[in-house]
């Protein structure tokens, strides 16, 4: 059994990568709530590839984009004509295979791993280019490639960008859970209630993923005045994660495949950790892993 997890919001500056990255690395190394760590597979599936930079080394990253081997790979094929202005989409509707693009960051002695499709500053162009033709093909390469993900990984999270696009579309399709990273702060109400709405067209007439709604950089005390309005509202009580993710730096920091919260000894490190490993328990349970 897998899950396949979108983790993104209508509003940005939520902290969605420092989410991914930190629960993926996490879920992948240790014994969580008892259980056993997973075979975690991260797709940064956002341009701005923040979550690429924090695991991979720069030599090592951009002999990867040269190479071809990131998600612009999954949707369109080597050597394709990139156009900001018109979407090129490739005939062959078949990607290529997830062995073939998969990056392995770290494997444990259980057989769990955290292996990462990095991104690429080129997936700008499909998100801005205007298609003249059927989009069809780079759905279907997107789904038979999260197909096959599913034969190799319990967990699959993807770090979508932040706006209605054909990323967008392609992720939550083919999704079991979206994570909704929230930052409580004035307008934060108004992302989540745009992100359930773009679920639900998205999705029309088949099933849209499970809403679960974490709030993230949360005091270390106490509830402020807005994460109490959104749990108190009925429309999205049910989605809200008990645990939150507190505010530390150490989430924050990591960097070409170092300074993650695991492996810090600053202040508050253990803290932190503590509360990540709340979080994870928590969320491994509700996707059912």
């Amino acid at each position: 059994m897998s899950a396949v997890v979108t983790v993104m919001n209508m509003k940005g500056g939520v902290g969605k990568t420092t989410v991914t990255l930190n629960l993926a690395g996490l879920l992948a190394r240790y014994n969580i709530g008892g259980r056993p760590p997973l075979r975690v597979l991260m797709i940064d599936y956002d341009p701005q590839f923040n979550l690429s930079q924090a695991y991979i080394p720069p030599k090592e990253y951009f002999a990867l984009e040269k190479n071809y081997k990131t998600t612009l790979a999954i949707l369109i094929d080597s050597g394709t004509a990139l156009n900001p202005y018109q979407l090129q989409v490739s005939g062959n509707h078949s990607p290529p295979s997830v062995s073939s693009l998969v990056t392995n960051l770290f494997t444990h002695h259980t057989g769990a791993k955290l292996d990462i499709v990095p991104s690429t500053l080129n997936l700008m162009y499909v998100a801005l280019g205007q298609a003249t033709t059927n989009t069809k093909p780079i759905e279907e390469r997107f789904e038979k490639f999260i197909g096959e993900c599913r034969l190799h990984y319990d967990l699959i999270m993807i770090d979508c960008h932040p706006a209605g696009s054909l990323f967008t579309k392609t992720s939550l399709t083919n999704s079991d859970f979206a994570l909704i990273p929230v930052v409580p702060q004035k307008y934060a109400v108004r992302g989540i209630g745009l992100m359930m709405e773009f679920m639900k067209a998205k999705k029309a007439g088949t099933k849209a993923p499970e809403p679960l709604i974490l709030f993230n950089s949360t005091g270390r005390t106490g509830t402020s005045s807005e994460e109490a309005t959104i749990r108190a509202d009925g429309k999205y009580a049910p989605y809200c994660l008990a645990s939150t993710l507190k505010w530390y730096k150490a989430f924050g920091e990591p960097e070409g495949g170092s300074g993650f919260v695991w492996q810090s000894t600053k202040p508050y490190s253990t803290s932190a950790f503590l509360n990540l490993s709340a979080v994870a328990r928590e969320f491994r349970t509700k996707i059912a892993l």
